[in-house]
């Protein structure tokens, strides 16, 4: 097995208070990472948690050369599991910045008394499996992707845009029955779903929803980050009572329709791994596997205490 020692030691700043970072210094690494490795270097809810709208008890790892972000992580405490993500700026990969990142982490769970560990690996490599070495894989999320320069799928059936000024609470109740016990994207709230609704990469055009009467029974919800190429597919919804009847089919058609004709390029989900049907619907609709992430879970033992008499 090939080793990847780092090149020096990276001291780790532990930040509990949000005063390392600022938003355009994260804005500009996250961008940095994105632009390389073709994907958002954290997942929602930790990008939601490092810009101080998400309030839980976490914590900041960072690395810096000569003032410069070189590489972050963000250490967040569950009810039941901590939960790690970490990046690293691409100019300064295999220089052992992740490894110092993940040791931090765990000295840091150590030392608040424990417990399950859970690290996110977007980009598997042999560097990275080493660091994890310790884990167990508990979940694979696929991203799908497909170009909408070619043939699109077709299904035919009466399709409307979303309307977020009367929808809201209607979409609210599909998506709650649709994720059940999902742990992105069940249970949510009604402020869950306004400041995303409000947010500059929502377009109700490109948001395709099937009703029957006043209630919603199927729609995707899509996301264009402004000047990107790419729109994904966010959130695909299908009332559990109505499945069975192609309704799948018909909004994720219409969703790539419209984002054809809002001008993206390619289109791309994430799916978990073992969500059988949902992955059959996207390679009906012509997504193929681009990437695999996947959730790394051990368990950090408690940090001794000294005694002193």
């Amino acid at each position: 097995m090939r080793t990847f020692p780092p090149a020096r030691t990276w001291p780790v700043v532990v930040d509990e208070g949000g005063a390392a970072l600022d938003t355009r210094e994260l804005s500009s690494f996250a961008e940095s990472c994105r632009t390389s490795d073709r994907h958002a270097p954290f997942e929602e809810h930790t990008l939601l948690t490092l810009q101080g709208q998400r309030q839980v008890r976490h914590a900041r790892l960072i690395v810096r050369e000569r003032g410069a972000l070189m590489g972050c992580a963000v250490l967040s405490e569950g009810l039941d599991a901590w939960t790690l993500e970490l990046a690293t700026h691409p100019t300064a990969r295999n220089r052992g910045i992740g490894r110092a990142l993940l040791e931090s982490a765990r000295g840091h769970v150590a030392s608040h008394g424990g417990g399950p560990l859970r690290h996110w690996v977007h980009t598997p490599s042999p560097a990275v499996d080493q660091l994890g070495s310790r884990a167990t894989v508990t979940r694979t999320l696929l991203i799908l992707r497909r170009c909408l320069h070619t043939t699109l799928p077709d299904a035919v059936g009466a399709v409307r845009s979303m309307q977020p000024c009367t929808d809201r609470d209607a979409w609210l109740q599909l998506t709650n029955a649709a994720f059940a016990g999902h742990p992105e994207n069940g249970g949510w709230q009604r402020s869950d779903l306004d400041w995303r609704v409000d947010a500059d990469w929502t377009d109700q055009a490109c948001w395709p929803v099937v009703e029957d009467g006043e209630r919603l029974l199927a729609g995707v919800w899509t996301k264009i980050e402004p000047a990107a190429a790419s729109g994904e597919l966010y959130i695909v919804a299908v009332d559990p009572l109505a499945q069975g009847r192609g309704l799948g089919r018909l909004v994720v058609a219409d969703a790539l329709r419209r984002l054809a004709a809002r001008g993206c390029r390619s289109a791309f989900l994430y799916v978990d791994a073992d969500n059988t049907p949902a992955i059959r619907l996207y390679r009906w609709a012509g997504f193929e596997q681009d990437q695999v992430h996947r959730c790394l879970q051990e368990q950090v033992r408690a940090a001794s205490r000294s005694l002193h008499t």
